[in-house]
């Protein structure tokens, strides 16, 4: 039932040619999911490859770890730590619900990783080789600064967004029948 090239309302179909004074909102929502999903998939397969790696190929890890310019102490530590707080984050970022902390331990882990791969560009502490897996090791550490470096500047708007959106869902607008509004706040369970 067409009528002047627009449907009618009861038929559901053309919801386009009717749509509310809030889609370039929804738009710009779905605009935010999209990017905060598309930076989850980047950081979760990175994290899981270099962890993984780090697990599979222990020997080869320490190996190139004990070669990085810190101190002998901190070998044995970071031998176990870097590959769980890699995989922890992984899962932290596919629950839901811990997703935001997630965000915050990739960036946090992304941004310590990125710094590390400046000053080995820049040759603070002279050559040093990568311990980071096998995925990374034909990468210059040029290459690594910048690739660290834009995961990083992914990360970080996604870890606002997500910020935004678990605020922004804590208040729920309940519309009352006479059309008003009320704004409610969650409990957290």
């Amino acid at each position: 039932m067409k009528q002047h090239e627009k449907y009618n309302q009861n038929d559901g179909i053309g919801a386009e040619a009717r749509a509310p004074n809030n889609t370039r909102r929804n738009r710009w929502e779905t605009f935010i999911e999209v990017y905060i999903l598309f930076a989850l998939v980047m950081l979760i397969l990175l994290f899981f490859v270099t962890g993984l790696g780090k697990v599979f190929s222990r020997s080869v890890f320490v190996s190139q770890l004990n070669k990085q310019p810190l101190p002998d102490w901190s070998t044995a530590i970071l031998s176990y730590l870097l590959p769980i707080l890699e995989l922890g984050t992984v899962a932290l970022l596919c629950i839901p619900k811990l997703r935001f902390w997630g965000l915050g331990l990739a960036i946090l882990l992304m941004t310590a990783y990125t710094v590390y791969a400046y000053l080995a560009f820049i040759e603070i502490y002279g050559y040093v080789p990568c311990a980071c897996g096998k995925v990374f090791e034909k990468m210059s550490w040029k290459q690594h600064f910048f690739f660290n470096l834009g995961i990083t500047l992914l990360g970080s708007p996604a870890f606002f967004m997500e910020y935004k959106l678990k605020r922004r869902l804590k208040k729920l607008c309940i519309v009352n029948s006479d059309g008003s509004s009320t704004n409610r706040t969650l409990v957290n369970n």
